[in-house]
């Protein structure tokens, strides 16, 4: 490809990921707003590696940490699309973000049989029937391990493990069921009885969930050309709005907090196991500047734990 064409091509891609907006947006918004927001996204994937014990293995909490470092990667593209003016795109993207933190959290638990003997919300609230089959994803689980009984022990080992064991539920229309009833509402309710969403109720997170839905199912206020509208813009033109751009920020930020909160809940046993409490006394400090405030509480519990 000759230079010029290989420049043009280069400008246009710039143009496209909207460089400027992105360094419009970094001057209009709230600095202070801005770098909390940005460094709580990076204190949410540092944290995990400060929890794990000497001679623990990461793989034992693998169903989580895969869904943790991809909702990390979500989320700086999410910031990014916010900054570049694209706010329904942001938007979509912090509910998936969200949404992997909760099902990693979820899925791991489920791996684990302490969780499973305590799991009386799905029991009731996601119960379905199929064929002659009557049950919840609990009952699916539990009849495989019945059946080969050392997969108990291989997913408190590998929790990961996991994911190969519901494979088949999204390949079948009627089996996938068991996961479809296991609607946001009841997996959040499931959480909170398990102590993973503490300090947060489960309504507050619910409540975050259902606005960000707004986006997703595209309500017309909510698609970008509809708050240009609204603010009499020009609607064909990408622009910065700083008041859109502040709120996304302060929603991102409470979303980390509860990310946070519930990666230090499915990682508290091996917190409480830690000899060498020194790096995450110093993540304590990082929480409090950052103004996660549940995650610094939550992260207090847990050092001041005794065995």
């Amino acid at each position: 490809m000759e230079k010029e064409v290989w420049s043009k091509v280069v400008q246009h891609m710039m143009n496209e990921i909207q460089i400027p907006n992105i360094l419009s947006s970094l001057q209009v918004v709230d600095y202070d707003l801005l770098q909390i927001t940005h460094d709580s996204i990076h204190e949410f994937i540092y944290i995990a590696p400060f929890c794990l014990p000497k001679g623990y293995s990461w793989h034992s909490k693998s169903a989580f940490l895969t869904y943790h470092y991809v909702a990390c990667d979500q989320t700086h593209r999410s910031f990014l699309e916010a900054l570049a003016g694209y706010y329904n795109v942001a938007n979509i993207i912090l509910r998936s973000v969200l949404e992997l933190v909760v099902k990693g959290a979820f899925w791991e638990c489920l791996a684990h049989k302490k969780f499973r003997e305590n799991a009386k919300v799905i029991e009731k609230e996601a119960r379905i029937r199929i064929g002659e089959f009557r049950g919840t994803i609990l009952n699916w689980l539990n009849d495989i391990i019945q059946r080969k009984p050392e997969i108990e022990d291989e997913l408190e080992k590998i929790s990961a493990g996991i994911f190969d064991k519901i494979a088949p539920l999204f390949k079948d229309s009627e089996l996938e069921k068991l996961v479809v009833a296991l609607k946001p509402k009841v997996v959040l309710n499931q959480l909170s009885v398990w102590k993973i969403l503490d300090p947060y109720r489960q309504d507050e997170v619910y409540k975050i969930y259902r606005k960000l839905s707004q986006e997703v199912h595209v309500i017309p206020d909510k698609t970008d050309i509809g708050r240009r509208l609204i603010r009499r813009k020009e609607i064909f033109k990408v622009e910065i709005i700083p008041g859109e751009l502040e709120e996304f920020l302060k929603v991102l930020h409470k979303i980390m907090d509860i990310a946070i909160v519930i990666e230090l809940n499915v990682l508290s046993d091996w917190i409480i196991q830690l000899k060498d409490k020194t790096k995450l006394k110093e993540r304590l400090l990082t929480l409090r500047d950052l103004k996660l405030e549940g995650g610094f509480r939550k992260l207090s519990e847990l050092i001041e734990y005794e065995n």
